[in-house]
């Protein structure tokens, strides 16, 4: 008997060990994953390295691993590349996830010193990505899931596209949050440089006039504290102070706002009574409280009882009036209270992802996923399932990217504006494999730029360089098609292609780049990869100075030089484009500017400047005075 009291008192001791362990385990865990998601937030990316660094100090393997991938890009710790790939390597061994994402990074790009084929280095890394995706690294989860997507092998890519929104969404708040257009190393890239963007200063001039009681400069500073800027953390409590501001000034936007940020978030003290706030703003207009009113009544408030009729009729006025929110809300009752209204739900919820919801994106994947999953069991070897895993693929994967990561986008510019170019560049890099257009532009700007810090060869550069501008033209970009063009015209990267590379620059017209015009335009003119067609050329330059007036001297340059061409070869009977004018070139300088573009030779700009000499040497021989005879 005692034995048996003592064997089970002995049990019930290692089970109660066991479940302390596990606990702890559990929040290490949640605590580690905190810590690494805190790496990609610039404001937050110390702390989250400390973290780490505490527990690697104590033999963690998993907090080493996670800092191999902060020393590769920066994050919360001085960039170190050779550092990072040391500790990869060796941690690999031991089995740390993420040390593989880390290391299959240096590998896609030729970062690692080891001399092998690209085809061999790329295999390496896809196998590393997916030794990390294993263990539930969503960055190696969407690296992989894109490899797979290229070689067109759709169910995997459907696979780890699913688990990396799997693991972002929990964090993505169900409010509509506009992301900030993102910034570009080149401002000639940036598409939205002339609207502007409000810098600091702009700000605390606002939020100085709110303080000074201005209602309006108070809603627009709630706004961007609660959104958060460039060199701006998120605020929300602040953005609830100054919205309370606003509302005693009767403003019915503060209202809604004011109303939206309390049902969402635990604040101890709220004071307000949110449904009279919004009553009262419904009662002078705002249709947008609706919404607010809907999703009050759709989970309960404070004394507010959950009250399923109430929201529906509140949501419906609110979709009927375009409130974005109202849709995603609407839709989330017609799933919650399971009255067989699926398809109009995901028709809600079409209308809200299609302006960015990403809530709104994930439930409609999830949707189809199980969709593709019943008409895979019943029709085997179908276009129709092809073509769903492809947009449900597509809808997967633009909810990952809203995953913390992309606050890297912001660090890196601000490393570039700082003169951390290497920095920048290792982030943009990373950001560009995972699918963000901004970074393929930034990173082959970088690039191109010759002082990257981390690759040591023209070569090398060259052939990173064509990687990130053939990523930057599959997603649509012009300056990508440009690029590729001026790449194989010279031959840096990849064997030189007169054919391709006017193909390329035709392309990059198509989609209204005055460039590309301009250098498929030179090319048609001389001949060069294309037949010649010096009338066609003519009607190119043409087109090309209706589209850009920055392009207007270079094309009226170019058109003199033209009609000089024509005149003296129809005078003289010569053909002046039948002779080899060429001198040493002048050096690439990345579609920069129209008078060094890719495809203007040297003797070009010395032409126009002699041209403008004599035209000059004439206009003032005419002009001198006779003498009187």
């Amino acid at each position: 008997m005692r034995t048996m009291r003592s064997d089970i008192g002995l049990l019930s001791i290692l089970i109660l060990v066991g479940s302390v362990y596990g606990a702890e385990l559990t929040k290490w865990q949640n605590q580690r994953e905190e810590a690494v998601f805190a790496l990609f937030r610039p404001q937050d990316a110390s702390r989250g390295a400390l973290i780490l660094q505490d527990a690697a100090s104590q033999g963690n393997v998993d907090a080493e691993s996670d800092l191999t991938l902060a020393m590769l890009l920066g994050m919360g710790v001085p960039q170190d590349i050779d550092a990072a790939e040391k500790s990869s390597s060796s941690l690999v061994e031991g089995g740390g996830a993420r040390a593989h994402t880390t290391l299959g990074l240096l590998l896609a790009h030729n970062l690692t010193g080891a001399e092998m084929t690209e085809e061999k280095r790329q295999s390496q890394a896809l196998s590393h990505y997916i030794l990390a995706a294993m263990s539930n690294d969503p960055i190696a989860q969407m690296l992989a899931g894109w490899h797979y997507l290229k070689v067109g092998d759709c169910d995997a890519a459907l696979q780890y596209f699913r688990r990396a929104a799997l693991a972002v969404i929990p964090s993505v708040p169900e409010e509509m949050m506009p992301q900030d257009s993102p910034r570009y190393v080149w401002p000639e890239d940036d598409q939205f440089a002339e609207e502007g963007r409000m810098t600091l200063d702009e700000f605390h001039y606002i939020e100085l006039m709110a303080q000074h009681g201005d209602a309006d400069a108070a809603l627009k500073t709630a706004f961007i504290l609660y959104r958060g800027m460039p060199g701006l953390p998120r605020d929300v409590r602040g953005a609830v102070g100054y919205l309370r501001q606003a509302v005693k000034e009767n403003s019915t936007s503060a209202m809604v706002i004011l109303s939206s940020i309390l049902l969402r978030h635990d604040f101890p003290d709220i004071e307000e009574d949110v449904l009279g706030l919004l009553q009262t703003a419904l009662d002078f207009g705002e249709q947008s409280a609706h919404a607010f009113l809907g999703l009050l009544y759709l989970n309960g408030f404070r004394g507010v009882p959950k009250d399923l009729a109430k929201a529906k009729i509140h949501l419906t006025q609110g979709v009927m009036h375009g409130v974005a929110e109202a849709f995603y809300l609407l839709g989330k009752l017609y799933e919650e209270d399971n009255i067989g209204k699926s398809d109009e739900a995901i028709a809600l919820w079409l209308e809200s992802a299609s302006i960015g919801h990403v809530p709104s994106a994930f439930r409609i994947a999830e949707s189809y996923w199980q969709e593709l999953h019943r008409v895979a069991t019943n029709v085997d070897n179908t276009v129709f399932p092809q073509e769903l895993c492809q947009s449900v693929v597509y809808i997967y994967r633009e909810v990952a990217l809203s995953g913390d990561w992309h606050y890297l986008l912001e660090s890196a510019y601000d490393d570039y504006v700082n003169g951390h170019v290497r920095t920048a560049l290792m982030k943009y890099l990373l950001m560009s494999d995972l699918g963000y257009p901004s970074a393929h532009v930034n990173a082959g700007r970088l690039l191109d730029s010759g002082n990257d810090g981390i690759y040591n060869t023209e070569e090398a550069l060259h052939h990173q360089a064509v990687k990130v501008w053939q990523k930057a033209a599959e997603t649509g970009t012009a300056t990508g098609y440009v690029r590729l063009g001026d790449l194989h015209y010279y031959g840096q990267g990849v064997p030189q292609d007169l054919t391709l590379a006017f193909m390329y620059y035709n392309n990059a017209s198509m989609l209204g780049s005055a460039h590309g015009l301009f250098n498929a335009a030179q090319m048609v003119e001389w001949g060069e990869g294309v037949e010649q067609n010096v009338t066609k050329a003519r009607e190119m330059y043409q087109s090309a100075g209706e589209l850009s007036e920055d392009a207007h001297v270079p094309i009226t340059l170019a058109l003199l030089r033209l009609e000089l061409f024509l005149r003296l070869n129809a005078t003289l009977g010569l053909d002046l484009y039948a002779v080899d004018w060429s001198l040493p070139s002048l050096k690439d300088q990345g579609g920069h500017s129209f008078f060094v573009s890719a495809s203007m030779p040297a003797w070009d700009i010395i032409l126009m400047v002699v041209l403008a000499v004599i035209i000059t040497a004439m206009v003032a021989l005419r002009a001198r005075p006779t003498g009187n005879r």
